[in-house]
């Protein structure tokens, strides 16, 4: 394996800060440093300069991929931060029904950015599920992106061990009484009517062009996915969230992170315990 040095480092970090907009530093996990070094002998290569010249390649995406798969995040749970589901179930689905007409829209719109393996989308559509319930003539679409192609498809699959599941998991089953899961040999596997609520797909954050599918978002959840990013990047990709949302739309974000910055684009709203951040003009 190739043996990396300080300088080797420095030029795979700068190809992932520009690809992506992630941070190494800030990555948590640990032996990342290996992690790409067994990447670089898996390929058969003699240099990180070769490494580089592939990962750039326009060739190079099953690579690129791979690389984002060994480095990124996939570990969450279910209803994390759950004051936000619970705003977002009992008062916010209320408020984007009734204004379906003034808007002159049909479907609720709502995005998953960075969703790793599936709970936090699989979270949204359980409370999507449950309020359709009451009001099953309203309409939702959810989209769950990230970039770690691994994450999508262990997703896809919606097979999760018990490490995925807390507290407020059984608690928002026995208050809303609805079951989430259904026993399975591997595990807990995400009930179908469930799963089907949500659309996967692949999406680069820092390909800003690429976002534009999220056109007329009304939720957008980019929790704990920030964090990770270059204080220039969050800049240009909250900018884009409003862009994104529909008037009046709203923007969560995990429990460290801030817009303090955005107080012409978004105001601060309180959810029962949580926050958010609505667009509040053009």
């Amino acid at each position: 394996m190739i043996n990396l040095t300080s300088d080797n480092l420095q030029k795979i970090e700068k190809f992932i800060l520009d690809y992506s907009g992630i941070v190494i530093s800030r990555i948590p996990a640990k032996g990342i440093q290996e992690k790409i070094g067994q990447h670089i002998a898996l390929l058969g290569l003699n240099s990180v300069e070769d490494y580089i010249f592939l990962l750039k390649s326009p060739s190079g995406g099953l690579i690129r991929d791979e690389l984002m798969s060994r480095i990124t995040v996939a570990e969450s749970f279910f209803f994390r931060n759950p004051s936000q589901f619970k705003y977002i179930s009992t008062e916010l689905f209320s408020e984007f029904v009734e204004n379906r007409r003034a808007l002159d829209l049909n479907e609720i719109k709502i995005w998953s950015a960075g969703c790793a393996g599936g709970e936090e989308p699989f979270s949204v559509a359980y409370i999507v599920k449950w309020f359709l319930r009451a009001k099953p003539d309203a309409k939702f679409y959810i989209t769950a992106s990230d970039i770690n192609s691994r994450n999508l498809e262990k997703a896809r699959q919606g097979l999760f061990k018990p490490r995925s599941f807390r507290k407020q998991s059984w608690e928002f089953q026995k208050e809303y009484k609805l079951p989430l899961t259904e026993e399975n040999s591997d595990g807990y596997r995400i009930r179908r009517e469930i799963r089907e609520i949500v659309n996967f797909k692949f999406l680069n954050l820092k390909d800003i062009d690429s976002l534009k599918t999220q056109a007329g978002s009304d939720i957008i959840l980019c929790r704990n996915v920030l964090i990770y990013f270059e204080e220039r990047f969050r800049i240009e990709l909250a900018a884009m969230f409003h862009k994104l949302l529909n008037p009046g739309g709203m923007l969560f974000l995990g429990e460290t992170e801030s817009l303090s910055s955005f107080n012409e684009l978004f105001e601060l709203k309180h959810c029962l315990g949580a926050y958010g951040y609505r667009k509040i003009r053009q």
